[in-house]
């Protein structure tokens, strides 16, 4: 019989294991790499356990927290409302109230460890300062050593009236000011003092400063004072009158006599040159558009940024809302430059020139601006020479046309005519001067000849630049009545300041000829008081904004460009906090722009188109490519205005403007598209001065609000 044997040979059955059997042997588990992982699962279970644990626990801790933060928030906003409507209550007090509302809203109290604190720091006048210290029992992570964890945290509170603002106001301060409001017996400036107060009263309550509230003043009208010759660095002001525009009206007449173009007439120096006038502080503005950017003095951009700054924003495009659509047009309308790339990145351009008003000649609108060389007799015969040392001529033929009695006079509505007498120095008894002037009508009358020099030359094209058309005839007993002739006379008595004199540096034989610089005129013509920049003093602004006056034309744009330098870090004023400063974020800028009237810039009936401003005459085209009518600069400065707003907009500025007595669909248009939105607070239209003074309360309080503030 065949046996199978199904076994190994050499196997001991009956030491056979069941394969469900896992229990090793030590020495084969010893010897066995696989048994490895029972030590990895013991190490990756222990850190499982402590990842679940730790998000149990960190998840009670945020609960804890966020419920804890939310009560001390409305702890600490109870405290400060209380304190405003109470302000007799103690400090001991105040902060029992506020544990007590902070334990009837926290609902983990009893999760808190003992020991657990809260205090409310009431020693600033500006904030409210609550922290809480404390602990809360892991369930957990006990197993990792970690038994509690810190829940401490504190809050700022700002308190009403605190505000943690700078503000610039941009007030107007034009001649329109002076009237009366619509149905008012007071006038509109009166008004504005009583509605700048209402806001102070609303900002500091009773203190004179806060420790939090910074405020400046702007005022406005077809000029800005940037702060006067006494407050400026040199650093400010193109003191060596190397900036593009400085002297750009004026030439300048060495001791020799002869012209020299090359050479800029010093503003400084013509202020010098009138006894017992100084500089005011007006400036003219810089070349477009440095004139909207808030460009450092002596300071520069490249061009490639300047195009940047005047790129439509691509917030604006596509959209149809109305505010969008205005904005849009202020980028898309801007005009292209009129000086060239390499003026707008000198360094030189980024400083301001001074503002000087020089004398207007005697002439009447009803001539086009023509200073006419013929009034019934000829002014000079060809056998006249002139001697500058003694007396002007040899033949008394010289004579100022206003003195003819067949003339009716001179308009008074050129204002600053009378600064200087145009007979000191052309009239007949004028003397030595009226020699100096004459030797410059009669070297000027060659200029339209062939065979000129180099400088004479230079000299022509200059003149062409300013306006002049024609020459005089060259035979000077002519009677010469024409129109070129005329206004060419006028360009010349606007350009001619007198001679050099070295010795004293300054001009001599025009404006040192017995000026006329009281009321209206004088080489500060219009010149508002002083920027006021920011102060933490109420009481200081309350005597600034008292002593405002109205006169002149309004300008918003240029005082919004201001307003926001005044917020800025950068010089010229440095008195703004920057975001390099620790407590940057915790201040809010604010601009409130407020104006009676539309932007206007004065019509003149001569070639230079308009009345002289910070951006010279219309005919100069300072305000870009074309621009060269006063309509046409009327709507750049609307743009401008815009542009000016939509930028401060974006570095987190809130803008606030106010329409006083005016009803102008455009300017309102304008005015709410400046604003942060376009209504109330930030857009009001005030009609009378009790709105004015509820719009500047409204305002007040929209700054000052209780807020959380860190």
């Amino acid at each position: 019989m065949l046996v199978r044997d199904t076994g190994v040979v050499g196997e001991d059955k009956s030491a056979k294991r069941s394969p469900f059997d896992l229990r090793p042997t030590i020495k084969s588990f010893a010897g066995n790499r696989d048994g490895n992982i029972f030590f990895l699962f013991a190490f990756m279970a222990t850190v499982l356990f402590l990842f679940a644990g730790g998000a149990v626990d960190y998840t009670r801790w945020n609960a804890v927290r966020a419920d804890m933060v939310e009560s001390m928030d409305a702890a600490s906003l109870a405290l400060a409302q209380l304190n405003a409507t109470d302000p007799d209550l103690t400090d001991a007090q105040l902060k029992e109230y506020g544990r007590k509302f902070f334990e009837a809203n926290f609902n983990y109290e009893h999760t808190l460890e003992p020991g657990w604190n809260i205090e409310f720091g009431l020693d600033n006048n500006a904030v409210i300062i609550t922290c809480i210290t404390g602990k809360i029992e892991t369930y957990l992570l006990g197993v990792a050593g970690i038994h509690d964890l810190d829940i401490g945290k504190c809050v700022e509170i700002t308190k009403k009236g605190s505000g943690r603002v700078e503000l610039a106001l941009v007030l107007d301060v034009t001649g329109s000011m002076g009237w009366n409001a619509s149905g008012d017996d007071q006038t509109k400036m009166y008004r504005l003092k009583e509605a700048v107060e209402t806001m102070l009263d609303v900002m500091y309550g009773e203190e004179d400063t806060t420790g939090n509230i910074k405020i400046g003043v702007v005022p406005f009208n077809a000029y800005v004072n940037a702060g006067g010759a006494s407050s400026w660095s040199n650093s400010w002001a193109d003191t060596n009158a190397e900036a593009y525009y400085h002297g750009a009206r004026f030439i300048h007449v060495g001791e020799d006599g002869e012209v020299d173009v090359t050479r800029k007439v010093n503003h400084f120096d013509l202020f010098d040159s009138v006894a017992n006038v100084s500089w005011q502080g007006c400036v003219e503005a810089r070349p477009y558009p440095l004139d909207e950017l808030d460009v450092s003095p002596g300071g520069s951009m490249s061009i490639s940024d300047i195009n940047a700054a005047m790129d439509i924003p691509s917030a604006y495009s596509g959209s149809s809302n109305p505010q969008d659509v205005r904005n849009y047009d202020a980028f898309d309308d801007a005009p292209d430059y009129s000086v060239a790339n390499a003026v707008l990145t000198d360094a030189n351009n980024s400083r301001w020139v001074p503002s000087f008003h020089g004398d207007e000649p005697d002439c009447d609108a009803d001539w086009n601006g023509r200073c006419p060389y013929y009034h019934g007799d000829s002014y000079w015969t060809d056998s006249e020479t002139f001697n500058i040392s003694g007396s002007p001529f040899t033949q008394a033929y010289w004579r100022s046309w206003f003195t003819d009695p067949a003339y009716d006079g001179q308009s008074d509505s050129y204002y600053n005519q009378d600064f200087v007498n145009d007979e000191e120095y052309i009239g007949l008894n004028g003397g030595e001067p009226t020699g100096r002037y004459a030797k410059i009508v009669a070297e000027f009358r060659t200029l339209g000849g062939s065979g000129l020099s180099a400088s004479q030359i230079a000299w022509r094209d200059y003149m062409q630049n300013l306006g002049v058309s024609d020459w005089y005839d060259t035979d000077i007993t002519a009677s010469d009545d024409s129109s070129e002739a005329d206004s060419d006379e006028y360009i010349l008595r606007n350009a001619y300041v007198g001679w050099w004199d070295s010795a004293t540096e300054t001009y001599k034989y025009k404006y040192d000829q017995s000026p006329s610089v009281t009321g209206s005129r004088g080489p500060n013509l219009n010149c508002p008081p002083a920027i006021l920049p920011l102060t933490e003093s109420r009481s200081t602004i309350e005597t600034y904004v008292d002593s405002l006056t109205p006169n002149g034309n309004t300008d918003s744009a240029h005082g919004a460009a201001w307003g926001w330098r005044i917020l800025s870090p950068e010089a010229p004023f440095e008195e703004g906090i920057g975001p390099g400063d620790p407590d940057y974020e915790k201040w809010q800028k604010a601009v409130v722009i407020m104006t009676d009237g539309e932007n206007t810039v004065g019509y003149r009936d001569t070639h230079t188109g308009s009345s002289l401003g910070l951006y010279g005459f219309a005919s100069e085209e300072r305000m870009g490519d074309g621009m060269n009518t006063t309509g046409e600069m009327v709507d750049e400065i609307d743009n401008k205005l815009l542009r000016i707003c939509h930028r401060m907009k974006e570095e987190g500025y809130l803008i606030y403007t106010i329409m006083f007595d005016l009803d102008s669909s455009s300017t309102e248009a304008v005015f709410k598209a400046c604003a942060t939105r376009p209504i109330g607070p930030y857009f009001q239209a005030a009609a009378d001065g009790e709105d004015l003074e509820e719009a500047f309360g409204e305002i007040a309080a929209d700054l000052v609000n209780l807020h959380i503030s860190k």
